[in-house]
This record gives structure tokens, sequence and C-alpha cells, in this order.
């Protein structure tokens, strides 16, 4: 039983770091979209070193979101992508969702963890 819970626990540790690092990737993708966003509102000058870069990191999360909204002008120079606003609502859930998800699996290892340390003191 000792081995059966242990690989048990081994495995919602896994679970754990997995969903961190999902997490991490999904607040990447909300920070650059949002700087992305507000840069291509305010039509910040694109040669800038930290504007191509924002640029670049915040198109491969908008990939999957491109199309669905045409950009709208915004003044002479700036733009309103309402596809990258959609894009980061769908992040903010995401990371909403996986939020609650790494709430359980630090549930369901504190549980475990006292189950364990129940069943070593009951062998005691």
């Amino acid at each position: 039983m000792n081995q059966k819970s242990d690989g048990t626990l081994l495995f919602i540790k896994f679970s754990r770091v997995i969903s961190y690092l999902v997490y991490a990737f999904t607040i990447v993708a909300v920070v650059s979209l949002s700087f992305g966003f507000f840069f291509l509102l305010f039509s910040a000058n694109p040669n800038t070193p930290f504007v191509q870069f924002i640029y670049k990191v915040s198109y491969e999360f908008l990939q999957p979101f491109r199309g669905i909204f045409p950009a709208h002008s915004v003044g002479e120079t700036g733009y309103f992508s309402a596809a990258a606003l959609f894009a980061i609502i769908f992040y903010l859930l995401f990371a909403a969702a996986i939020n609650a998800l790494i709430g359980y699996i630090n549930l369901k290892m504190y549980k475990h963890q006292k189950e364990l340390q129940s069943i070593s003191k009951n062998k005691q």
C-alpha cells in the first residue's frame, strides 16, 4: 500500500508542476498580448527593439485568433485589434481555469499527505 501511495503522491506532484508550467505560459501570453495590443493601439514605433520583440512574441500567441475580427484604424496611425482583445480574454479565462485546477491539485496533495501520515502513525 505504501508503494501505491507514494506513486499517487508522485503523480499528484507531477500534475502540479505541469499545471504551473501551463499557468506560466498563459500569463506570458496575456502579458505579451496586452503589450502588443496597446503598442498597436497607440502606434508605438515598430523599429524599437523592445516593440519588435513584443510583436514577435504576441504574434505567436495571436495565431489561433487571427482573422476572427478585422483590425480597425484609430486615429492616423493606431489600430484597434479586436482579435488581440478577444485572445487576451480567452487566455485570462484559461488562466482562471488552470488556477482552479492548481487549487484542486493542491487540495488533493494535502489530503493524500494527511492520509499517508495517518497510515504511518497507525503502523508505529
